[in-house]
């Protein structure tokens, strides 16, 4: 699958195939594999992390759990401490209580969700269609998912740099800058895929800084 990049016509190729076949074909001995979603050991299979182990056994065993489902927003506990855990107990928003949170299931489900909402508050009541912006590589499913809701407009940001071999803050402020009025920046707050490459501190900075000289719209997933 290939997009081209509104910015300055390079075809960017948000593949994580790709990357795996990158490494494939690398023969360094010492070669680590980051890309993919799942814990493997040295054979390629699957690894349960000791922490999800014993989690997973005290559910198993806690009679004081039970199997109804959820309420529609999710579990009330959860969803505030995870909104509190993304933008800090003393977060303005958060203590006007203009933040909640919705429980998703995985990455994927919470993406769709949010691009329904885009849908449903600002295409259907606007000529707003897009565009929304990806980092070029991306999950492969992030795209679909977009236009699966509707949003057809999806186009790339450099994020990735294969020269420096790593995350080219440069690249990410230089195609905001220069990127179509009111776009929808989707960012990955943490654990980037596919490169598991972030962004620091000061990088960040920089990123917010372009985000409120625009007045963009911002999407962070996890």
């Amino acid at each position: 699958m290939s997009a081209r990049s509104v910015f300055d016509g390079a075809v960017f190729m948000p593949s994580q195939r790709k990357l795996l076949e990158d490494f494939k074909r690398d023969t360094h001995p010492d070669k680590v594999n980051l890309a993919g979603r799942e814990y493997v050991g040295e054979h390629g299979h699957t690894t349960w992390l000791p922490l999800v182990r014993k989690i997973k056994q005290q559910i198993a065993t806690d009679p004081t759990l039970t199997p109804e489902h959820p309420p529609i927003l999710g579990i009330p506990e959860f969803t505030r401490r995870a909104t509190e855990l993304a933008l800090g107990k003393d977060s303005p928003a958060i203590m006007e209580s203009r933040v909640f949170g919705v429980q998703t299931v995985g990455c994927t489900g919470a993406v769709r969700l949010g691009a329904e909402l885009l849908r449903s508050c600002y295409c259907s009541s606007s000529s707003w269609s897009g565009p929304i912006l990806l980092s070029s590589p991306c999950d492969d499913s992030l795209a679909g998912t977009f236009k699966a809701a509707g949003i057809e407009d999806v186009q790339y940001y450099r994020y990735w740099d294969a020269e420096s071999n790593g995350v080219c803050v440069e690249n990410i402020v230089h195609d905001l800058e220069n990127a179509p009025e009111q776009c929808v920046v989707v960012l990955f707050a943490s654990g980037h895929r596919p490169t598991g490459a972030e962004l620091s501190q000061e990088d960040w900075k920089r990123v917010a800084e372009v985000m409120v000289a625009r007045e963009w719209g911002i999407f962070s997933t996890c």
